[in-house]
């Protein structure tokens, strides 16, 4: 299978971590064991996110949410210099009624910084960038899931599902799924579009001209994907939150950026072939462990 050339990264400026138009960070989130609400630090969030965080069915989705949200804030104010309980969130007009339930946005930032947040089965995804972002991983579907939802495709995308080997489809499928929620988030407008309207399969030259949309790495099983507004950065960093990020040292604060992989935008966009596009780097556990 051919894969991406990729070269260890390198942290960026620090003590704080900044942005460029050209760069787009991408940082992953394990979920904590299922015992580690005592170490998971959650001073950081607001009421609402502590509520919601114990009001999931499964104890595992609600640590995930606490750790990507806690993540998510502590990452955000390492970028914006602002105290992470201090953050505050709004929402921008929706793009198709202009009310306010389009992209997730900083309200009264120091600094011009767009971000998107997507969790799927123990992973979450973070994505931050200069200009409007939208970021989206899941874990593999399983047959029966490709069976049912490949109706929700594009036809363009149903045809070249359906020439795959029955081995590559639900690889194929993650892929082209994971495009397309990146590329709503990124827009504002969720679902509510249409999640068959718009191409993002292989053929570059059908695929919306003001918008970018890339396949990143990410974990065994897992598929995960990036959009931006054409043109946009040339290059994305893909790294782990180190666990001790989220609990209740300094470490998040004081410690460099972890290594990770750097993935070359405009590389991935001349991807010539099918394996090319979705045989992306996975990241190992000691990359996750930071």
């Amino acid at each position: 299978m051919t894969m991406w050339p990729i070269t260890p990264s390198r942290p960026w400026p620090l003590p704080g971590l900044t942005m460029s138009p050209a760069q787009l960070d991408l940082w992953l989130v394990r979920s904590p064991g299922s015992s580690a609400r005592p170490v998971l630090d959650l001073s950081d969030l607001d009421e609402s996110e502590r509520a919601r965080s114990e009001g999931f069915r499964r104890r595992a989705d609600g640590l995930l949410y606490a750790a990507a949200h806690a993540g998510l804030r502590r990452l955000l104010s390492r970028y914006t210099g602002q105290v992470p309980w201090e953050v505050r969130f709004t929402r921008e007009p929706c793009p198709g009624c202009g009310r306010s339930h389009g992209r997730p946005a900083l309200a009264g930032s120091p600094v011009p910084l767009h971000f998107s947040l997507s969790h799927s089965s123990g992973v979450a995804l973070l994505g931050f960038a200069s200009v409007p972002i939208g970021v989206d991983v899941e874990k593999l579907p399983r047959e029966e899931t490709v069976d049912t939802c490949e109706k929700a495709l594009h036809p363009g995308e149903r045809a070249e599902l359906a020439a795959v080997p029955a081995a590559d489809r639900r690889a194929v499928f993650g892929w082209l799924w994971t495009r397309k929620e990146a590329h709503l988030k990124a827009l504002g407008v969720g679902l509510g579009r249409g999640t068959a309207r718009d191409y993002l399969g292989l053929c570059g030259a059908q695929q919306p001209s003001d918008w970018t949309v890339h396949s990143v790495p990410c974990f065994t099983d897992y598929v995960a994907a990036v959009a931006t507004p054409r043109p946009g950065p040339t290059e994305a960093a893909v790294r782990c939150v180190p666990a001790g990020w989220l609990g209740t040292s300094d470490a998040w604060r004081t410690q460099d950026a972890p290594a990770g992989v750097r993935l070359p935008l405009a590389v991935a966009s001349r991807a010539a072939t099918p394996l090319s596009l979705w045989s992306l780097p996975v990241l190992s556990g000691t990359q996750a462990a930071g």
